[in-house]
């Protein structure tokens, strides 16, 4: 007797979360991912970096 295979499609993998920038200053540390949206993180740094 054979064996069958699945036939499910594979899943598909979401796409990895890369580490983009990462900043220190004085007591503060921010990393930022790739997952962030970008007007986000602009944001932020307008924010944090004089």
């Amino acid at each position: 007797m054979a064996l069958g295979h699945s036939t499910k499609p594979k899943k598909a993998r979401p796409p990895r979360n890369n580490l983009l920038l990462s900043l220190k200053k004085n007591d503060l540390e921010l990393n930022f991912y790739s997952s962030l949206d970008p007007e986000i993180m602009n944001k932020l740094l307008e924010k944090v970096l004089p």
